[in-house]
C-alpha cells in the first residue's frame, strides 16, 4: 500500500490506488461535446511511486491505453511520465484539490501533435474525484475534458 502523504489536504496518488472507474466527456471550445468515453485505471504502488494503467474506450469504439508512472516529490509536489509524454508531468497536492500540468503527443486528424493539459482533480466526498483538464496547443484553449472518477 503507498503510503498516505500526510502533509497533503488530499493525495491523489493515494486515491488511485487500486482499481477506479471513470466516465468523461471533451467539449471543444464551444462548449459542444465532441467525445464521449469511459475509463478503467489500476494503480499499483511501489514505495514513493504509483503505476497508473488506463484504458479508455470512446463513443465510436476506439480504445487507448496508457500506463503513468507518479512520483511523489519533496512536500506536495508529484511528477508524472507516461510514454505520449512530451516532457515530466509537474503536479501539487492542496486543500480538497490536486494539479497536473502535462504535455502529451497524441494522434488527432491522423497526425500526431502536442497538447498541454492543465488538469485540475477535486476531492468531491465519498469516492469520487472530479478532473477538470484545460486543453491547449500553443496557448490557445482547444477545450477541456469533464472526468467524474469513483471507486467501484
Amino acid at each position: 500500500m503507498l503510503k498516505r502523504n500526510d502533509s497533503a489536504s488530499f493525495d491523489i496518488m493515494a486515491y488511485f490506488e487500486g482499481r477506479t472507474l471513470a466516465d468523461g466527456v471533451f467539449e471543444n471550445r464551444h462548449g459542444k461535446i465532441k467525445r464521449r468515453f469511459t475509463l478503467d485505471m489500476t494503480g499499483t504502488a511501489a514505495e514513493n511511486s504509483l503505476t497508473l494503467a488506463e484504458t479508455f474506450l470512446f463513443d465510436d469504439g476506439e480504445r487507448q491505453a496508457r500506463t503513468w508512472i507518479l512520483h511523489r516529490g519533496e512536500g506536495e509536489a508529484f511528477t508524472g511520465t507516461c510514454a505520449d509524454a512530451v516532457s515530466t508531468a509537474h503536479g501539487r497536492f492542496g486543500a480538497g484539490r490536486a494539479s497536473l500540468s502535462s504535455e502529451l503527443r497524441l494522434t488527432a486528424g491522423g497526425r500526431r501533435i502536442a497538447l498541454r493539459f492543465d488538469d485540475v482533480f477535486y476531492q468531491t466526498g465519498g469516492s469520487t474525484v472530479l478532473n477538470r483538464s484545460m486543453v491547449s496547443k500553443w496557448g490557445i484553449r482547444l477545450g477541456q475534458v469533464l472526468i467524474l472518477f469513483r471507486k467501484p
